[in-house]
Parts: C-alpha cells; sequence; structure tokens
C-alpha cells in the first residue's frame, strides 16, 4: 500500500539511501533547500512510502517561478520523481492526487506542471495526459524563458512544456 506523508527532517536519510535513478535528489544537500522551502510554507512536498522504504517524492509550489501559472494563481508539480525501481506502479499517481486535493483544499481554479519534450519524459507525458492534464497554449520554455519562433535551444531538462488541469471548486473532491 502507498502512503503519501508530508516531507520531514528523519525522511532525508531514507531519501538519499535510495537508488533512484534518473532525476533521484540523492545528497543531503540536495535537500536541505527542499526542506527549509517546505518548512517555510513555500510548497508542500510529499514522500510516497510503503513499508519504510522511500518509493516517490515531488512538492507543489504554492508560487511558481513560470510566470504564467504565478499570474493566475495556478500552484505548480515539481520536481515529481519515482525511484526506478517502482515507475509504472501508480507511484506518481498517488501524489499528483495528493497535490490535486491540496490546490482544491486551497481554493486554487487550477494546477499546472511542466514537462520535459524528450523521450525519457514519454511516460511522464503520458500519465498527465491520461490525468487531464492539457497544454497552457503559451508554447514552451527555456530556462524559464518563452522560446521565440525561429531560436534555437538545446534539448534538454530546461525545455519544457506547461500543462494546467482544472480544478474543481472546493469540497467538490
Amino acid at each position: 500500500m502507498i502512503e503519501v506523508v508530508p516531507l520531514a527532517p528523519g525522511h532525508i536519510d531514507a531519501i538519499v539511501a535510495t537508488d533512484g535513478g534518473n532525476g533521484w535528489k540523492q545528497t543531503r544537500e540536495s535537500w536541505a533547500p527542499k526542506l527549509r522551502a517546505h518548512n517555510d510554507g513555500h510548497c508542500a512536498t510529499r514522500l510516497a512510502v510503503s513499508a519504510g522504504e522511500v518509493l516517490g517524492y515531488g512538492s507543489l509550489v504554492w508560487r511558481s517561478d513560470h510566470h504564467a501559472f504565478a499570474a493566475a494563481g495556478i500552484p505548480e508539480i515539481n520536481d515529481l520523481v519515482t525511484a526506478a525501481a517502482h515507475r509504472g506502479r501508480g507511484v506518481a499517481t498517488r501524489l499528483i492526487a495528493e497535490f490535486e486535493a491540496l490546490a482544491v483544499a486551497a481554493g486554487c481554479p487550477a494546477i499546472g506542471l511542466g514537462v520535459g519534450l524528450y523521450a525519457d519524459y514519454g511516460p511522464a507525458q503520458r500519465l498527465y495526459a491520461s490525468l487531464g492534464y492539457r497544454p497552457d497554449g503559451a508554447g514552451v520554455t527555456y530556462r524559464g524563458q518563452a522560446v521565440v519562433p525561429a531560436s534555437q535551444v538545446a534539448l534538454d531538462d530546461d525545455l519544457l512544456l506547461w500543462l494546467t488541469k482544472p480544478l474543481p471548486p472546493t469540497g467538490a473532491i
């Protein structure tokens, strides 16, 4: 059974000890700012755990760095990662459901996220579409800036397509 719990200082060692694969933050130093942002209320970081094992994690950033989301009051699902050994088993879906419930409880009209464009992001792209996330219509960004027609950018983790999902009013979930 997958349980979703808020990040706490005692979780850091278990996260760092997990062989999560690509995208997994595996140093204590990478978790200090995330824990601080969580404790300060800038985001809600959650872990998916089962039998004491960390299966995945992610954050709901209340004020996104993505300008379009910030302007519309749309919180951003950020840094969502499932440990390699547990991918395809509903971990990310469970975390996303938790973030959606938090956003509904906060009265947010929608929720959003950015997804990479190369093949490694294919499973995430399919998952987000299956959960009702759609492109926000603003195109792609590279390192936080809108990509303008005829420009050239690297196809890397900084090239993102932004997706949103409308949320039901508070109390409707």
